[in-house]
């Protein structure tokens, strides 16, 4: 049987990278493919429709296309607000960490259904504003459900310091959960 050529699914923006004039090169943490890498062919044109809908932090469905490289990403479609994460600094702050480490422990193409809704669920939180404490105890779920410590049983004195451990790669998101 034939691989499909097109594709839908569900899945928050973890990044992007601007690629030429008007395209972008978009990472997903979708439901039904794991982390996904994807091109947006004109999403950069004054004209387009699609521009705020893939920007990180966003909930999206997704329809795409298959290629012989990275799928193309034909539309995207807002399923939940983000409003409220762009409200202030210190919101804008907890998404991108908390995006920045979902996009450094998650592996391309890897599909775990329960770690994708502890991620959204994290993603939740953040834009609701949750205590330190909620968003720690629930990124030490995700991490144990990931088959990593609990980084507060660890001797670092961050998230960010544990994950760039892991990764072995630093981070460049401001340092905001940390251990109290």
């Amino acid at each position: 049987m034939s691989k499909p050529k097109t594709f839908m699914t569900e899945g928050l923006v973890l990044k992007r990278t601007n690629v030429g004039e008007t395209d972008r090169v978009v990472t997903f943490l979708t439901r039904d493919f794991g982390k996904l890498v994807g091109v947006a062919k004109g999403i950069r044109s004054l004209k387009s429709s699609r521009r705020a809908h893939l920007e990180p932090g966003n909930y999206v469905k997704i329809f795409g296309a298959y290629t012989k490289s990275l799928p193309l990403i034909t539309q995207a479609t807002p399923l939940e607000d983000n409003g409220t994460s762009r409200q202030s600094l210190a919101n804008v702050r907890r998404l991108t960490q908390i995006l920045e480490v979902l996009d450094r422990l998650f592996v391309e193409g890897d599909t775990d259904q329960v770690a994708y809704l502890r991620a959204i669920e994290l993603r939740r939180a953040v834009l609701k504003q949750a205590s330190f404490k909620t968003l720690q105890s629930l990124l030490g779920k995700l991490l144990e459900h990931l088959g990593y410590q609990d980084y507060r049983q660890t001797a670092h004195s961050s998230v960010l310091d544990y994950v760039a451990e892991i990764t072995e790669k630093k981070m460049k998101s401001f340092d905001y959960l940390q251990v109290k």
